[in-house]
């Protein structure tokens, strides 16, 4: 695993403990005692996407903590649609002047930084969570930060604050059909392939005209010159020459077959490629670790060959909410090692916390943890910036092309990539 200090976290004041549960005053103020009961009929809100676990893990996580708190009892509901209609549709929840009620978001960890930054609307619509926060009384302290793994942490930053704490992470990985030997290293790839049955010889990626392209595209890329992209997530120097010469190989592989997609499926594209390694069309797969448990033949896996791109979501309380002090101790109970362990073994979801990978439970049932930890510590996380949907476009439109129609890229990429990132 590469090497990642610490270090490049912002700091956020001097860590001191987290305020522990106590009994119910009956005269404390229930908008800043962490534990004060909600008005009668009220519940906390939780804005989500989809949960496509078959347990819905994300809905018994609530229930487990309405258990265990009936006074501030809480709700999940799901919002629709691919990242990009999630986006639109979590600005209009958090818009204080929209009627709808929020206490929390379930953020893809891409657009924390354009909701906490106070450049499109005037004023963040999340609230800071650190010790620096003013109007908080149970700031996310040091103690609390330290248990989570750095990469999936780093996301839940934006200019030097700290906005969420990360419910699950997520990476791509290698997954091989069961019975095969799995390559140490990309160079023995193209063998494995040659090796396979005819009609399986490739590895079927994602490559969807929407997010699903920039994340694989990006790793593809990141296997050729992992420079592209900051291991901190800050703003990479753009270099079109750079660019070129790795998009040659990534060009190479698809139109010689070695990395294939579905352009014809009615599904989302992870889906697509799931279906097409069941159906042991393609001898490896690139997909998110949630697919493990969907093959029947379990696969062999492994990271991929390059830096990952890190995915995943993160729980932030929106600035209306009327019940902040409440919903902090909420995103604290979801994302513990308690609960990420119970995310994780009965839906799938990636740990964010260093504990849950501890766990002797977790290690048994889960056969490729370890791989999985460190791919998500070595993930490159897609720049970390407020206009990351110009920058996301600007792949699309740019790189697209260039992979799926074999075309040179366009002169003004490293102009217009660059003022996207500014």
């Amino acid at each position: 695993m590469t090497a990642f200090s610490a270090t490049f976290l912002p700091t956020s004041g001097s860590p001191g403990p987290t305020p522990a549960p106590t009994h119910v005053s009956p005269v404390a103020d229930p908008t800043t005692d962490p534990f004060a009961p909600l008005p009668p009929g009220d519940k906390l809100l939780i804005a989500s996407g989809a949960d496509e676990s078959k347990k819905k893990a994300r809905e018994q996580a609530v229930k487990d903590w309405n258990a265990k708190h009936p006074d501030i009892p809480a709700d999940i509901f799901e919002v629709e649609g691919n990242t990009d209609v999630q986006r639109a549709k979590f600005r209009d929840y958090l818009d204080p002047a929209a009627p709808e009620r929020v206490d929390i978001v379930n953020l893809d960890s891409v657009h924390l930084a354009e909701f906490a930054d106070a450049k499109a609307q005037g004023s963040p619509l999340l609230v800071a969570l650190d010790e620096k926060a003013p109007d908080i009384p149970n700031p996310i302290t040091n103690e609390v930060r330290e248990g989570f793994l750095t990469k999936p942490l780093l996301t839940c930053y934006w200019q030097d604050r700290l906005y969420a704490l990360p419910y699950n992470s997520d990476v791509g990985l290698l997954f091989f059909q069961a019975g095969t030997t799995v390559p140490n290293k990309a160079e023995e790839l193209p063998r494995i392939l040659a090796a396979a049955p005819a009609g399986s010889r490739r590895v079927a990626i994602q490559l969807s005209p929407d997010e699903a392209f920039v994340v694989n595209v990006l790793e593809q890329l990141l296997e050729v010159n992992e420079n592209l992209l900051n291991a901190d997530g800050s703003r990479p120097k753009v270099v079109q020459a750079e660019w070129e010469k790795a998009l040659t190989v990534v060009r190479c592989k698809v139109r010689d077959g070695q990395l294939w997609y579905r352009d014809d499926g009615n599904e989302s594209a992870e889906k697509d490629t799931a279906l097409a390694f069941k159906r042991e069309e393609a001898v490896a797969m690139r997909n998110w670790p949630v697919w493990f448990g969907e093959i029947q033949r379990k696969p062999q896996v492994r990271s991929l060959f390059g830096p990952g791109i890190l995915g995943g979501q993160n729980l932030a309380v929106a600035q209306k909410s009327r019940h902040k002090a409440q919903a902090i101790e909420l995103i604290k109970f979801l994302t513990s090692a308690e609960t990420q362990q119970k995310l994780l073994l009965e839906g799938s979801f990636v740990p964010t916390t260093q504990k849950t990978y501890e766990e002797p439970l977790v290690q048994d049932r889960i056969p490729y943890l370890t791989v999985l930890r460190d791919a998500v510590e070595d993930a490159r996380p897609r720049p970390i910036t407020p206009d990351y949907h110009e920058v996301s476009e600007v792949i699309l439109r740019y790189l697209y092309p260039v992979v799926t129609d074999d075309r040179p890229l366009d002169p003004n990429f490293e102009r217009v990539m660059d003022a996207a990132l500014s």
